[in-house]
């Protein structure tokens, strides 16, 4: 069977890819890194399972060697014979779990090394304000959650998922550092906005000072690479070796959020509507794909969504009539409407 191979569940094909990906002296080939892909991309969990047995990796690595050994030892104990089998991927699936027993065979792991340190989480449509003990604030918008895992030595947070306005105290002597799976942001003290979208895309915006965002590739065929932003500058990259190059924005709009909003500028209404997706849990659907590239513009509330929509196609007097059927808000053009409610719509 592959290991893409649907009878596996998604926790035993991440731990499989995982291996592959990371196997020293095996680059992928173009097929393999296609079939990759393609799984990533099927489903938001296969994203989210992927980077967590690769995060877990990543943390086990920074433990002492007689608490990496204990680690190993306890993971060699416990690993079915079928994952064992599997001598490339025996590492990952048997350290996926050794980690899930940690908080049962020695709290000291989790207190000293903080793999499991305090969660914190938005629900949608609400935010909230995180103080850590070092004094860095962390703003949470919708759908968040946040994991610290620093100490007094390491200033060290996870962004699981969502987005976060960071307020960085500045220590020239401890740099603050965002965990996103193969990369992070790291600062000394600053002001910066990160956003991990549910396709597994990053999206950093400095409001002040600099960051430097590492990513760590995937595979012998990958390679690292940095890229630092300043006041003013954002970025995306992709958990596939997509970088998009730093670029000039207008910082503020990107932390509307923070007041309720969010603002929009020559954006596809397709964009549009998965971005208001996330302060909802109303689905929201483009019935007609003829408006789906349609680009508006506007600042929308984020408090009443449909109302935000009725108000950017009535500033930009965009051919979209909205509605609503069976709970679901449509979006539909102006013409189709016509066709189908008898031409009582006027269309633009």
């Amino acid at each position: 069977m592959s290991i893409d191979d649907p009878g596996k569940d998604i926790l035993e094909q991440a731990a499989l890819w995982a291996g592959r990906m990371n196997e020293p002296g095996e680059p992928l080939s173009a097929i393999d890194q296609a079939r990759f892909q393609d799984w990533i991309l099927a489903d938001p969990r296969h994203e989210r399972a992927y980077r967590s047995f690769v995060g877990i990796s990543t943390m086990a690595a920074e433990l002492p060697p007689d608490a990496r050994a204990n680690l190993k030892l306890w993971a060699a104990e416990n690993t079915s014979d079928r994952a064992a089998s599997r001598r490339r991927f025996t590492k990952w699936t048997a350290l996926a779990a050794g980690v899930a027993g940690v908080a049962v065979l020695g709290g000291y792991l989790v207190k000293s090394q903080g793999l499991f340190s305090e969660s914190y989480s938005t629900r949608t449509g609400e935010t909230r304000v995180v103080t850590f003990e070092e004094g860095s604030v962390a703003y949470l918008n919708t759908r968040t959650t946040v994991r610290w895992l620093g100490d007094e030595r390491d200033r060290r947070v996870q962004l699981v998922e969502g987005e976060v306005l960071f307020d960085v105290v500045h220590d020239d002597a401890r740099p603050f550092r965002v965990m996103l799976g193969d990369s992070e942001i790291r600062v000394l003290g600053t002001r910066f906005d990160v956003r991990r979208k549910t396709d597994g895309a990053v999206i950093v915006t400095v409001l002040e000072g600099r960051v430097q965002v590492r990513g760590y590739g995937s595979g012998a065929a990958s390679s690292d690479w940095t890229r630092t932003l300043q006041t003013n500058d954002t970025m995306t990259y992709r958990p596939i070796g997509m970088v998009e190059e730093p670029h000039e924005t207008v910082a503020q709009n990107a932390v509307a959020w923070r007041g309720g909003a969010v603002v929009f500028e020559g954006t596809p209404l397709s964009e549009v509507v998965e971005e208001l997706t996330r302060y909802t849990d109303q689905p929201i659907k483009i019935r007609d794909a003829s408006i789906a590239n349609l680009k508006v513009g506007g600042r929308l509330t984020t408090q009443h969504v449909r109302q935000g929509l009725e108000h950017i196609v009535e500033v930009t007097g965009a051919p979209i009539v909205i509605r609503e059927e069976n709970g679901v808000i449509l979006l539909e053009s102006t013409r189709n409407h016509q066709m189908g409610a008898g031409g009582t719509t006027p269309s633009r």
